[in-house]
């Protein structure tokens, strides 16, 4: 595989982590950036050149169908900073051809908010839904984007906060392709989607409940037993699978989202889905793979597939996946242990083959923001960087 540097973008915010905003959508590029409202902007590039597709410039209201004049609204980790205990955790997805994004009738200080429903291709906003009518600190972020359907998550005050005893968010599911509303429900915030599923937080009168809920109707198909922190104990979300971690950092679940079924897995640290084909469910014993064997990389197909060990990797290597595209699952090499100096050239952004072997050259210095079959999109210092990807 060959990795061919094409072109790269200054971002507005310079260092802050560009994962869960950047999306590649065929032979483009979606970039949320920025940070709150005043100097936030979405913008689309032509992956091949780098040519601005169109820009929605937050310095400026824009005009959305059934708001009026509204401003880009981006609030959430890698926005504000990686805080765990945050409410709002906005995600960058496309459903079909509908960018979700967060929008307020203000720049700042008390107004009302919502989402709006922007057409990928063009820029244009279709639909947009009022979820704060009233003046108020409270913001609507968009959590989670399944195959149809966007999940809001109203909650106060503006940025950061897991709601305490006296707040109470409210999550508002959103027809993707209408902006009409499908079902809300309160004490309840987004966490994530992947075809026609959502996983959401709930509260119970001791403490945080995740559940896998239906989409469109926000029929509950499983309730997990163990208490959550909020939605950081989520680990990943994909190919109808998500799994869990909880707060005492001991229970984890792997959940097949389409009907709520538990998946047994045999490892003792936690797994990482990637959606590659099949589906594979990842995990890797980090600095402790050496002790217990020369395989320290292990795929396991899903849902029922059986575990395969990977091939021998250099001792201190710790694989953290992050994306599956195709046979390939991509993400970062890091140097853990008395990682021999010859191995050096492995430790970065890379991608691997399900035993773990290498199969591209590694990017040194720099964030995994999103990848296709096509087209890697990293940062690195205050700059997007989209790379080619070809197949020998």
């Amino acid at each position: 595989m060959k990795l061919e540097k094409v072109w790269q973008e200054r971002v507005v915010t310079p260092g802050a982590a560009m994962p869960g905003r950047v999306r590649v959508v065929g032979d483009a590029v979606v970039m949320v950036d920025g940070t709150g409202t005043e100097n936030a902007r979405v913008c689309c590039f032509s992956a091949p050149d780098g040519a601005v597709k169109w820009v929605i410039d937050g310095k400026k209201p824009i005009v959305v169908p059934e708001l009026g004049a509204v401003w880009i609204c981006a609030v959430g980790p890698g926005f504000l900073g990686n805080v765990a205990a945050m409410v709002q955790r906005p995600t960058v997805q496309v459903a079909g051809d509908v960018l979700p994004v967060s929008v307020a009738s203000a720049p700042g200080g008390t107004t009302t908010s919502g989402v709006a429903g922007v057409d990928v291709r063009t820029g244009d906003p279709v639909w947009g839904f009022r979820a704060v009518a009233t003046p108020s600190t409270e913001r609507t972020m968009v959590t989670a984007v399944a195959e149809s359907v966007v999940l809001a998550t109203v909650s106060a005050p503006f940025g950061p906060g897991w709601p305490t005893t006296g707040q109470s968010p409210t999550t508002i599911a959103l027809d993707a392709k209408t902006g009409a509303e499908l079902w809300r429900a309160a004490d309840v915030v987004g966490v994530s989607g992947d075809g026609n599923s959502v996983v959401v937080a709930r509260r119970t009168p001791s403490g945080w409940n995740m559940e896998v809920r239906d989409a469109r109707t926000g029929t509950t198909r499983w309730t997990g037993m163990h208490q959550s922190r909020g939605p950081h104990e989520h680990e990943a979300t994909a190919g109808d699978h998500t799994v869990l971690q909880h707060a005492d950092r001991t229970d984890v679940d792997v959940i097949r989202l389409s009907d709520g079924e538990p998946l047994a897995f045999d490892t003792d640290t936690v797994p990482t889905v990637v959606a590659s084909d099949p589906p594979l469910l990842v995990w890797d014993n980090g600095v402790a793979w050496w002790a217990k064997g020369p395989n320290g990389f292990v795929t396991q197909a899903l849902p029922k597939g059986s575990p395969a060990k990977g091939k021998h990797r250099p001792k201190g290597l710790e694989f953290r996946a992050a994306y599956g595209v195709g046979p390939y699952i991509w993400g970062i090499l890091g140097d853990t242990q008395q990682t021999d100096k010859d191995d050096y050239y492995l430790v970065g952004t890379i991608a691997v083959d399900r035993t773990g072997a290498p199969c591209s050259p590694s990017l040194q210095g720099v964030a995994l923001a999103d990848v296709s079959d096509r087209w890697l999109v990293v940062g690195r210092g205050g700059y997007v960087e989209v790379h080619r990807i070809t197949v020998q």
